[in-house]
């Protein structure tokens, strides 16, 4: 967390007013009946202007903070900076593509489409302000806004299995929110602040009291842990997804990047203040065990959508692993697998749920030979899949080989080299297991011979296979130029 000469700016505070306000605008054709006609005719380009303007407030500040000084908006304690524009980029960018999927892919639900539109813009409000705030209560009230959001838009799929995930989700969401605020109540009371830089101005009180800071760091754990969706409070996720809409489930996959760096910033100024190799244990701990967890349970999955569920459980686990390291090496590696994986996993849901509206089925034995009708779809899933699981030369490639030297450095220098080649051997057979379930997905989705008749399947909507192309040119352009991404990313 850089502490140094910033430049005094309203752009960070914009980046929040615009969603939010694109949001409440929304709102106004709710109450009215005789308006009904007139929202839905405008609802999904509203949508997409809404987000679309936010990206571009949000490439304003990114492009200043990358020419210049970091910006800071100090009565609200928001900043952007090189150690969060990467995160801040990657959050809008995805909000901005799945709203052109959504045109389409949203086919209506429990919400009428004010209201949709509202929770959808309000959740990258919150996701925008995790990444953005650096005041322990300003990141408790965007947490639990975030969650509260995406139980919203859970509910909104139409069916009996929604409410039910969305149940579950809220019960353990709930729970964790008061492991969070008890970690948040710790650090306050002691320090006297909430602002993060100030309590890294005067350590004294935490560094005084190893046992209070540890205890706090665990409290961030578990809660963080319990709404990012990681091992052993991970019971939501596989429920979740397969009960969400495709564009819902793609609307989430910004949430990691809110979520893991808000943990990351927490749990920083705290081995900041006090380095103790008790934090880097239990979180990385944590990230080891929900990697082998969610690999080991996505192989067997039919379903398609509960295979992505397990296997975000895995990249969750390999995100808080990276980052938890605190080695400059280890947050450009963490950075760029953070950014990485949401983008690409947005690329590989956006498939997935075009698959689901065209055949109506995410039993993958009842799939096969769709690459004939969903050429493009196909080729975008492939390319996708291929940058999740690291293969050369897509941007997964270079998020990999940035974690494996990071970790390899990081044992070297402090358990010797047989531990540093175990660790590396264990990261190696957890990529392959992600590299045969997710490739052989696509073999039994769009290669393999089908039960049914595929003969009336045809391509989906541009508005559908376009943005998993595009995620699929962000692999490529990124694996080409890894400097795209990686320009954008300093360690604090």
């Amino acid at each position: 967390m850089e502490v140094g000469a910033v430049m005094y700016s309203l752009l960070p505070l914009l980046s929040l007013i615009v969603p939010f306000f694109a949001g409440v605008l929304c709102l106004f054709t709710y109450p009215f009946r005789f308006l009904e006609p007139f929202s839905k005719r405008i609802e999904k380009v509203s949508l997409l202007f809404g987000t679309g303007l936010t990206l571009v407030t949000v490439l304003s500040s990114v492009q200043q903070v990358f020419a210049g000084e970091p910006l800071e908006t100090p009565i609200l304690s928001l900043r952007v900076d090189l150690t969060n524009a990467a995160a801040v980029l990657g959050v809008s960018s995805i909000f901005f593509i799945t709203s052109l999927y959504n045109v389409k892919a949203e086919r209506g639900g429990r919400l009428k489409a004010s209201l949709y539109n509202f929770f959808v813009m309000l959740l990258l409000f919150c996701m925008l302000g995790l990444t953005l705030s650096y005041d322990l209560f300003g990141i408790f009230l965007f947490v639990e806004l975030t969650i509260g959001a995406s139980i919203v838009l859970v509910v909104h799929a139409p069916g009996k299995s929604p409410p039910e995930a969305a149940f579950k989700y809220l019960i353990i969401t709930s729970i964790s929110a008061l492991f969070v605020l008890l970690g948040v109540l710790m650090i306050y009371i002691s320090t006297g602040t909430s602002n993060l830089f100030d309590i890294m101005g005067r350590p004294d009180s935490l560094a005084g009291n190893p046992r209070l800071t540890f205890l706090a760091a665990a409290c961030f754990v578990i809660g963080f842990g319990a709404d990012i969706g990681l091992v052993p409070f991970h019971g939501w996720v596989p429920d979740v997804f397969p009960a969400s809409t495709p564009a819902v489930n793609s609307f989430s996959c910004a949430e990691p990047i809110a979520l893991v760096f808000a943990l990351y910033k927490m749990l920083h100024l705290l081995h900041a203040i006090l380095p103790s190799p008790a934090i880097v244990t239990l979180a990385a701990g944590t990230g080891i065990v929900s990697m082998v967890f969610g690999a080991l349970l996505a192989y067997p999955q039919r379903d398609f959508m509960r295979m992505i569920a397990y296997c975000s459980i895995d990249e969750f686990g390999h995100m808080v692993f990276a980052l938890s390291l605190f080695t400059p090496q280890s947050f450009t590696a963490g950075m760029m697998y953070l950014v990485n994986g949401a983008l690409m996993k947005s690329g590989v849901l956006q498939g997935l749920g075009s698959v689901l509206i065209a055949r109506g089925t995410s039993d993958m034995d009842s799939l096969g030979g769709l690459v004939g009708g969903m050429k493009k779809t196909s080729v975008g899933y492939a390319i996708c899949v291929l940058s999740l699981v690291g293969v050369p030369p897509l941007s997964g490639f270079h998020a990999k080989w940035l974690l494996y030297n990071a970790t390899y450095e990081y044992l070297l220098h402090r358990a010797g080299i047989s531990a540093s080649i175990a660790a590396l051997a264990l990261l190696a057979c957890i990529s392959m297991v992600s590299f045969v379930f997710l490739v052989r997905s696509f073999h039994r989705i769009f290669l393999g011979r089908s039960l049914g008749d595929q003969r009336n399947v045809a391509e989906v909507h541009w508005t559908m296979w376009l943005p998993t192309a595009a995620t699929a040119a962000i692999a490529v352009a990124v694996g080409l130029q890894p400097n795209l991404l990686l320009g954008l990313v300093r360690p604090p």
